[in-house]
C-alpha cells in the first residue's frame, strides 16, 4: 500500500486525483483527511511506487500544475508540496 499527502493542493484536485489514477492503474483508493491510501485491486498484480508517481506527474502535466507544485517521496510515501512564488519564478526564467 502506497499513501500521497495531498495537504498542499488546492480546491477539486484532491477528489480528481484519485479517480485519475483508479482509471490508468489497478488500483482502489480510500481517502482519509488529507491522504489517500492506495491498494491494489487484484492478488495477481501488484503496483509499486514508481508507477503510482508516474501517473502522479502525468496527473500533474495533466492539469497544468506543474510548475506550482512538486512530488516528494519520504519514507517510501508520496507528497504534494506547493512552491513559493519565488521557486516559480526561477523556474520561468530558465
Amino acid at each position: 500500500m502506497l499513501s500521497v499527502d495531498v495537504s498542499d493542493l488546492e480546491g477539486d484536485l484532491k477528489d480528481e486525483l484519485s479517480g485519475f489514477i483508479e482509471s490508468r492503474l489497478a488500483v482502489k483508493s480510500e481517502r482519509n483527511g488529507d491522504k489517500i491510501s492506495f491498494d491494489d485491486k487484484s492478488d495477481r498484480t501488484h503496483v509499486r511506487g514508481p508507477e503510482v508517481r508516474t501517473y502522479l506527474k502525468r496527473f500533474m502535466h495533466t492539469k497544468g500544475i506543474r510548475k506550482k507544485y512538486r512530488l516528494l517521496s519520504y519514507e517510501g510515501n508520496l507528497k504534494f508540496v506547493k512552491l513559493r512564488e519565488d521557486q516559480t519564478k526561477e523556474e520561468e526564467e530558465e
